[in-house]
């Protein structure tokens, strides 16, 4: 004998959940959801977990599935981009008023990866957060949106939502926002207009574009096709995208941003090419991160108050945990835009 007991020694050799997944070819959620012989999975998917559940010798452990199903006070919050200055104070706003109600959050960067985003979920759900603030990324999210349905964790959808699912969203008037910068640009007698915009698929890119097209088309101006982009959300691919725009001779005498981040990247292209904000080109932001203020000239940009979207965001998921049954509603951000120096105020005064 090694003087190891019986129990000692199956304890060694115990076949985990994660294992059994492996064998079947499915997620540890789906498998977890065959132990608990949920009718969401296919009969299919059922027996192939079943098979592999009995040649791998696994035994589930019902007092430990017991525990597991406790949910704690801990909260998830999956965010698109942690780089991004105006997540940092989303999730200040979110801390504040969940710390109030002695929740804990773990923050989680998707970095605007789909399958980074399903493991992030996925890791959520087996450790049991008592509920999810979500920043959809990647083409999957209504599956990972089904997935915290089918474990039963409450979620709230911040700043993007995924069309067609009944989760509710906390987020600013996209359209409307967008729409405050071009009627400024346009009461300064600013006709050439372009917009740089977030890459497609994601709620927030296709509203703001959205509101250009309807703020464009409201003071009947008529915009190049080739004035619209669609670029990664970074200083860098707004700077490269802004040079092409603004090398030509027939270049747009304001500019529509995404983002401040991307409202940066095009005051470094200007910089480039000798150019002058507010004086040759006029220039609007979207979030009002606190850096637009700094920054020479001064960025006029949309304030939608990013603490603010975080605290309503909390008090509507700590709510729908503590009422489950009751259904929650939407909750809209009006703009404010913030009038500063990179449209040519400073310039007109003069």
């Amino acid at each position: 004998m090694d003087g190891k007991t019986l129990t000692e020694k199956r304890g060694q050799n115990r076949v985990t959940l994660d294992v059994v997944a492996k064998h079947a070819g499915v997620s540890r959620s789906t498998a977890s959801l065959v132990v608990r012989n949920s009718n969401l999975i296919a009969p299919e998917t059922h027996e192939r977990v079943r098979a592999s559940m009995k040649a791998l010798g696994y035994i589930y452990n019902q007092s430990a599935g017991s525990l597991r199903s406790q949910k704690t006070k801990t909260l998830g919050m999956v965010i698109a981009d942690v780089s991004n200055p105006f997540y940092a104070l989303l999730a200040s706003g979110i801390e504040w008023a969940c710390h109030q109600q002695d929740f804990l959050t773990i923050f989680a960067d998707t970095a605007e990866d789909g399958g980074r985003q399903k493991m992030i979920i996925d890791r959520l759900i087996q450790h049991n957060v008592a509920g999810v603030f979500f920043c959809p990324a990647g083409d999957n999210s209504a599956d990972d949106l089904a997935a915290l349905e089918v474990a039963g964790t409450p979620v709230v959808q911040i700043m993007r939502h995924v069309s067609g699912q009944k989760v509710p969203y906390i987020g600013p008037d996209n359209v409307a926002g967008v729409q405050l910068g071009i009627d400024h640009v346009v009461r300064l007698g600013r006709k050439k207009l372009a917009f740089i915009g977030g890459p497609a698929g994601k709620s927030s890119s296709e509203e703001r574009l959205e509101g250009f097209n309807q703020g464009v088309a409201k003071h009947r101006l008529r915009v190049k096709k080739d004035f619209i982009k669609s670029v990664a959300i970074n200083r860098r691919e707004a700077m490269e995208a802004a040079l092409v725009l603004l090398d030509r001779p027939d270049r747009p005498d304001a500019i529509i941003c995404y983002n401040d981040l991307m409202a940066f990247g095009v005051m470094l292209a200007m910089q480039r090419l000798g150019l002058v904000p507010g004086k040759d080109v006029a220039l609007v932001g979207f979030d009002d991160i606190p850096e637009s203020a700094l920054w020479t000239p001064a960025l006029t940009t949309v304030s939608i108050d990013a603490r603010n979207i975080g605290r309503l965001a909390a008090r509507v998921l700590m709510d729908k945990i503590a009422n489950p049954s009751r259904t929650s509603r939407d909750i809209i951000v009006e703009p404010k835009l913030m009038i500063r120096e990179s449209c040519g105020e400073s310039f007109a005064a003069a």
